[in-house]
């Protein structure tokens, strides 16, 4: 996750400001997650919220770290469906190998 740009654009042009998560943000970031780091599929999850989290502005007006599971969510909505394609690929790499991982253990356990 190294070297993220400053900001990036979206398709609609909605400008997204960036920062790298630093360690004491992801100890937050799991406190939040709360019932969710419990589940098989806690490392997708972590790392999609990650990947969300690194935005700190939308279009100038800057976004607060989310405090819950809820407000991961709300800020997943806020940049929404094109804001996560220019995302994705900054973070491709960590996101699908989590999720692939969480597939993988799925599959298993219901052999």
């Amino acid at each position: 996750m190294s070297g993220l740009p400053g900001e990036i654009a979206t398709a609609a042009g909605r400008r997204l400001t960036l920062r790298e998560i630093d360690p004491g943000d992801m100890l937050d970031l799991i406190e939040a997650a709360g019932s969710a780091m419990n589940g098989a599929s806690a490392s997708a999850w972590l790392s999609y919220a990650q990947m969300v989290c690194s935005v700190t502005a939308i279009d100038g007006v800057p976004v607060q770290m989310p405090a819950s599971k809820a407000e991961v969510k709300e800020l997943a909505r806020r940049i929404g469906n094109d804001g996560v394609a220019v995302l994705h690929p900054l973070f491709g790499d960590e996101v699908d190998g989590h999720a692939a991982h969480g597939n993988e253990t799925a599959r298993s356990a219901k052999n």
